[in-house]
């Protein structure tokens, strides 16, 4: 990608990409040093025209893995509380095809129901 001088690299988070949850210490140091490698390489890169991007996904995705792991699936859904897999995609998009005159290195991405 370097070779060309441009191109888009996004990088997946989490919540835990920002703070430090009780038993969840090898996920949070991970996720946070995924952001900062995200960061990093937003900054090294940019002369490059090489978008790098960050997006936290807080919360479940309505998709067929979380389907079959709940019982409530559907109540889930028709309440609002698991993530639309097109508007996440909608989100992604967005970064891919912004403008090199105002990029955005990061989106945190939830449900209204969200608890945070």
């Amino acid at each position: 990608m370097n070779e060309s001088t441009s191109g888009t690299l996004l990088f997946t988070g989490a919540s835990a990409s920002l703070r430090g949850k009780a038993n969840f210490g090898a996920f949070n140091s991970a996720k946070g040093a995924l952001r900062n490698l995200a960061q990093a390489l937003a900054k090294e890169y940019a002369e490059n025209l090489i978008h790098v991007g960050h997006v936290i996904i807080d919360g479940g995705l309505a998709g067929e893995k979380i389907q079959q792991r709940v019982s409530d699936f559907d109540q889930r859904v028709k309440d609002g509380r698991l993530m639309d897999i097109d508007s996440v995609t909608d989100a992604y998009m967005f970064l891919y095809n912004q403008n090199k005159n105002a990029w955005t290195f990061e989106l945190d991405i939830r449900t209204s129901k969200e608890k945070w």
